[in-house]
């Protein structure tokens, strides 16, 4: 299997005054053709660091792919300190990166500077691949035994290299296929999971990797990898085991890869020619915003009442004050009453509604802070759940919609 290392070099990652896109970007890529990636790190803009990186990197993995500090300021030593560690005799200035810093510049009307020339100069020791958006050329080099790139640390010019150094590694190696697939999971705690499907994990083929990557809102999403196969049986032998995790957990599975909640929520109904609505209490337009964050929800998402306060609920949702009286804002009556009453308003198929205490006061004994009452009402049911966390008021606000959505789901998918 050929292995890569992805290395970004720059204080401003270490700081954290920059987020680090690139080295997912990188390994997303590298994965598609079948490099499989053992290492992401980040370093300072220290020669000593960089060389010391570099060099173990180099002694572990077949790839390295290094982003940042190419620009032309002083405090950008990648190509300086990569040229001392490859032996570099001199610099070269490679004219087809001048061309294209020359236009960028004049479209910028910035003058040709002494600093600027130097950009398009690169260490003997390189193969160069022309930055074509931007000034600072991407490098190829050898070092122990490992190919190395140096690219910019600007994402938008490090994405358009990519595919040039995609095709270098796959000229370089005899690349072994990977294949992914991520099953989104919901409303399983991980450790309940994991004994859940034990006997189906302890039972994949030695070829076959399972990992958990767990979301304390979003539930289990688990990643099953196959190595050393061709894409077609490697994706054969991942349908065959999701078929048999589909026996053990069932519906707790909503998607898979990148799949979302209201995503999924929206192609049910689609598939159904169906609508709904919400009405929503603590959560505040939350559901709502999830909704209406997907493209085409407007062919089955009709809108919200957002009652907040227990005039809008009474007045507007029609829920009966004396339910409120009797049981509370926060309680199965009061929000299965709000689930219809949302449903009837706004003419639709379904509704959710929420009433809950996100907290961090408010709460009582019987209904602390962190419960959340989810009612979900169809033209021939109403039902509700409660679930109750513990966390700050906008975690808790995550988790109640996360939830809402989920129990709406398995409550369409029982309306036979």
């Amino acid at each position: 299997m050929t292995t890569a290392t992805i290395c970004t070099i720059g204080d401003e990652i270490l700081i954290g005054q920059i987020v680090d896109t690139n080295s997912s970007m990188i390994a997303k890529a590298l994965e598609s053709i079948g490099v499989q990636v053992v290492e992401m790190v980040s370093t300072s803009d220290s020669a000593e660091e960089i060389e010391s990186t570099l060099n173990r990197c180099s002694s572990k993995s077949n790839v390295v792919i290094i982003t940042g500090g190419l620009g032309p300021t002083k405090d950008d030593i990648t190509k300086t300190t990569i040229a001392r560690l490859t032996g570099a005799r001199s610099y070269i200035n490679n004219d087809e990166q001048f061309a294209v810093n020359s236009r960028i510049l004049a479209a910028r009307g910035i003058e040709m500077s002494a600093i600027n020339r130097d950009q398009s100069k690169v260490p003997d020791t390189c193969k160069v691949i022309v930055n074509k958006v931007g000034t600072a050329p991407c490098m190829e080099f050898q070092l122990n035994g490992a190919l190395m790139f140096s690219m910019p640390g600007v994402p938008f010019e490090t994405e358009t290299a990519l595919p040039q150094i995609l095709a270098s590694i796959q000229e370089h190696f005899n690349l072994a296929t990977i294949c992914h697939r991520t099953i989104c999971t919901f409303g399983i705690a991980e450790s309940t999971l994991s004994d859940m499907i034990e006997d189906w994990e302890n039972n994949l083929p030695d070829n076959m990797h399972l990992a958990y990557l767990p979301n304390s809102i979003l539930g289990v999403r688990l990643r099953i990898s196959i190595y050393g196969t061709n894409k077609e049986d490697g994706e054969k032998a991942i349908d065959l085991q999701i078929e048999k995790l589909k026996d053990i957990i069932g519906d707790a599975i909503y998607g898979y890869g990148e799949d979302s909640l209201q995503k999924v929520l929206g192609d049910i109904l689609l598939e159904r020619n169906a609508t709904v609505a919400t009405a929503e209490s603590c959560t505040g337009g939350k559901i709502a915003e999830l909704f209406t964050s997907i493209a085409g929800a407007s062919r089955y998402y009709w809108g919200s009442v957002v009652s907040y306060d227990n005039s809008v609920k009474i007045n507007t949702l029609k829920v009966r004050a004396s339910t409120i009286d009797t049981y509370g804002a926060v309680s199965s009556q009061t929000v299965e009453e709000m689930a219809e009453g949302v449903r009837k308003l706004l003419g639709t198929d379904y509704a959710v509604a929420t009433s809950g205490i996100a907290g961090p006061g408010g709460g009582s004994a019987e209904k602390p802070a962190g419960t959340v009452w989810v009612g979900v009402s169809g033209k021939n049911f109403t039902v509700s759940k409660m679930f109750r966390f513990s966390g700050r008021r906008d975690i808790n606000i995550n988790r109640f919609a996360s939830h809402a959505l989920n129990f709406l789901r398995l409550s369409i998918l029982a309306d036979k």
